[in-house]
């Protein structure tokens, strides 16, 4: 599985997808000029684990569980919908049998990015820890 790693900007947040090293981690402001391609090579990652689930891989998380690290301090409309599209794709991975979940960090300030990381609790069944920072 290859790596991803994406230095923050001031307009697109870091990103580590690092699967032989077990960090799965988004950090930062989401307002990318070109959301499609930003987010698109994300969705694509998740969707080639989905595709490739074998018995081994379950037992590799079930020792050492793949933990999605989410955190933004803000992002736009366009980015939501691709955030969405992670959460559902990271879910999947959870109803295919991988011990996935998903860490939703937040600032204690941030009501508004509680509510919405609370908002995805309803459509999947994936577990979700919400943590103040």
């Amino acid at each position: 599985m290859k790596v991803i790693k994406i230095k923050e900007t001031s307009s697109s947040p870091s990103v580590v997808f690092d699967f032989d090293n077990n960090i799965f981690e988004i950090n930062g402001c989401s307002r990318p000029e070109d959301v499609v391609a930003f987010y698109g090579q994300l969705v694509d990652w998740l969707a080639d684990v989905k595709s490739n689930i074998t018995n081994e891989l379950k037992e590799k998380t079930a020792k050492n569980p793949m933990v999605f690290k989410l955190r933004y301090d803000y992002f736009n409309s366009s980015s939501a919908k691709y955030i969405l599209d992670m959460v559902i794709l990271i879910d999947n991975l959870f109803k295919n049998g991988l011990n996935v979940r998903i860490e939703w960090l937040y600032k204690k300030e941030d009501e508004d990015m509680l509510e919405t990381g609370q908002e995805f609790t309803d459509l999947i069944k994936c577990p979700i820890d919400f943590i103040a920072i």
